[in-house]
């Protein structure tokens, strides 16, 4: 059976000979280049068109995303696992919406690593479980905090309209000087959305506009900032 070819990328030279080593000692796959930046990485790829990518996204030339996403241009369907150490969701979603086939953390056991590759040749997609466990955490979390913030029915189309401007970051003066209100009535109508809501600073109502359905805090007005400096 022909193995299956590897182009490996990565920085650390260390961990890319360590990599190196472990996955020529596999039975199915080889490495068939090893690089150290995003431009070597398309410049193999290029030449060789290999099967299976292992990428690592912090490099030092060009973000990993960026390479990935390059790549996917040259030719969609070849298989990239991400290989990186950071567990944030923003960057698991990042590397899957630039077409990622898997993401595993480094310092995984090699048996996952190999798995991903497995899944991704079988057009599956592979999280290690570890992110997979965070992620359904991090949504069930979301999905209380939404579920549990109070509706906004209670408040006036005036109210609604100040929560849509506090939530984008407007300052009390800005907000009066676009409504033609005194800061005093802006102050009046903060205390009673905080109130209405259940909530004791805006912060909270900035943080809780996240779970918020766009229709029940945009008003459609179009205001123009007036680049005030006065916090709320």
């Amino acid at each position: 059976m022909t193995k299956k070819r590897i182009l490996l990328v990565e920085d650390d030279s260390l961990l890319r000979m360590g990599l190196k080593s472990m996955i020529d000692m596999h039975g199915e796959y080889t490495i068939d280049d090893d690089v150290a930046t995003g431009k070597e990485a398309l410049r193999s790829f290029q030449m060789k068109k290999q099967d299976v990518i292992l990428l690592d996204l912090r490099l030092p030339d060009i973000p990993g995303t960026e390479v990935l996403q390059r790549i996917r241009q040259i030719e969609p369907n070849v298989k990239i696992i991400v290989l990186t150490a950071s567990d944030d969701n923003d960057f698991i979603f990042d590397a899957l919406e630039h077409g990622a086939n898997a993401y595993v953390l480094k310092g995984s056991n090699p048996d996952e690593l190999f798995l991903a590759v497995q899944y991704a040749l079988d057009d599956d997609l592979f999280i290690s479980p570890h992110l997979a466990k965070v992620i359904v955490r991090d949504y069930l979390l979301v999905n209380r905090q939404r579920k549990a913030l109070p509706p906004m029915q209670n408040l006036t189309t005036r109210e609604k309209e100040i929560v849509r401007l506090i939530i984008d970051g407007w300052k009390s003066k800005e907000i009066a000087e676009s409504l033609f209100i005194s800061i005093k009535t802006v102050d009046k109508h903060r205390s009673n959305i905080l109130g209405k809501l259940g909530i004791n600073s805006c912060n909270e109502l900035r943080h809780g506009s996240l779970f918020l359905p766009d229709d029940e805090i945009d008003t459609g007005r179009q205001l123009k900032r007036t680049g005030s400096s006065n916090k709320l």
